[in-house]
């Protein structure tokens, strides 16, 4: 087999490794923060997706986590065409509008509006239901409302994640840079596979 054989059958290996593209991660938190605010901390928090560092955004109030623990997620575009059905909120504006606010927070260093962008997030996640924990500001609804304006306005972001827990623990994040567009190794172990292969059958001609 000539060498223009195995340049012409190599996109073919290519797409067949495409796949295997990972639609879940294995997510780390260490337990670092930004700051705190009436007791709760305030993102981003640091950690590692597959083992590479991140840094997340909570989107989820309602379920606890601890540092230095792990779980596995699902990883959803955060303007996903297929839909939002493993998400916590199954609803793409939603997510658009925490999304627009993450922007804010990571455009700041005001720890103070960071710290009101991040309650909005949870007010977006839960409604009325956070007024019972005793929110220490009173800009959730007018900072809800400007990121909706916001996403009504065209907002959109590009390569951004949901990472929603498999199971019990676990909290839901965003993630501005996806660990879920790195392949993982099986597109490379599929890919090397179906090289050596060929140079095999080349070598027999």
């Amino acid at each position: 087999m000539h060498l223009k054989w195995l340049l012409l059958l190599l996109p073919i290996f290519l797409c067949a490794a495409l796949p295997a593209k990972a639609d879940q991660d294995y997510v780390w938190v260490n337990g670092s923060y930004s700051s705190v605010s009436n007791g709760f901390a305030i993102g981003p928090y640091g950690g590692s997706v597959n083992g590479s560092p991140s840094q997340f955004y909570c989107v989820d109030f309602k379920d606890q986590i601890s540092g230095n623990t792990g779980w596995s997620a699902n990883v959803t575009g955060l303007t996903s065409s297929s839909g939002y059905g493993q998400t916590l909120e199954k609803n793409g504006t939603s997510y658009l509008k925490m999304a627009w606010l993450i922007t804010q927070m990571m455009g700041t260093s005001n720890k103070t509006l960071q710290a009101q962008y991040q309650w909005t997030i949870w007010y977006l996640s839960l409604g009325s239901i956070l007024n019972s924990v005793d929110n220490p500001y009173g800009t959730d609804a007018y900072w809800a409302q400007q990121a909706g304006n916001a996403v009504q306005g065209g907002f959109s972001v590009s390569g951004w994640a949901i990472l929603t827990p498999i199971g019990s623990y676990g909290q839901e994040f965003i993630l501005p840079s996806p660990g879920a567009a790195t392949p993982e190794p099986a597109t490379f172990v599929l890919l090397s596979a179906g090289l050596v292969a060929l140079l095999a059958l080349s070598r027999k001609k």
